[in-house]
């Protein structure tokens, strides 16, 4: 109904269709996602919240390993987001450890990111340096934040989770040169 209306009255061809199909899908799973690991963080959500936002800008900027079910990128973020929040912060990295740690992490960044899923398109050498650029802008900003304000969990925790983003980034690189999914 909705399609022959799309099609009938506004002349968007059955490919065009297709891709308001595919962003409304991905729209849904990715906000369904979102919630449910915010479900299991309820009593976390602050941290959760703080979790995500660094996650995601740096998933953006770099990307990482992709799982190709809804399940398994479920478990593997649900995975991730706990190993960050509620499992490395009980391990202290002392303030002078936190620098180089971040510093590694984010020349890993550059220099592995962009890892890109085997469904889009690799980006251009112009593309893949903005986003290398923006991911270490952000990096160093944060190493900024953590000078200038006295640590606490929720700082830990964005620690870890860039520290985290890293090493998956490694290992992603790694899967997709050895043909293997990911």
């Amino acid at each position: 109904m909705i399609k022959n209306y799309l099609r009938e009255k506004h002349q968007i061809s059955n490919y065009q269709i297709a891709q308001i199909e595919f962003l409304f899908k991905t729209i849904f799973s990715e906000f369904s996602k979102i919630m449910i690991i915010g479900l299991l963080f309820h009593n976390q959500l602050e941290a959760y919240l703080f979790a995500l936002c660094i996650m995601l800008f740096m998933r953006c900027s770099t990307g990482g390993l992709h799982f190709y079910t809804y399940f398994s990128c479920l478990s593997a973020t649900a995975v991730y987001l706990w190993l960050a929040i509620a499992l490395l912060p009980n391990l202290e990295l002392s303030y002078y450890l936190q620098f180089p740690v971040l510093l590694i992490s984010m020349l890993i960044c550059y220099f592995v990111g962009p890892v890109v899923s085997k469904y889009r398109p690799a980006p251009s050498p112009r593309h893949f340096r903005h986003c290398r650029n923006i991911c270490c802008i952000g990096i160093c900003l944060y190493m900024l934040i953590l000078y200038i304000i006295p640590s606490n969990r929720l700082l830990i925790i964005g620690l870890w989770v860039i520290i985290l983003h890293s090493l998956q980034l490694v290992v992603a690189k790694i899967l997709k040169k050895g043909g293997s999914p990911g």
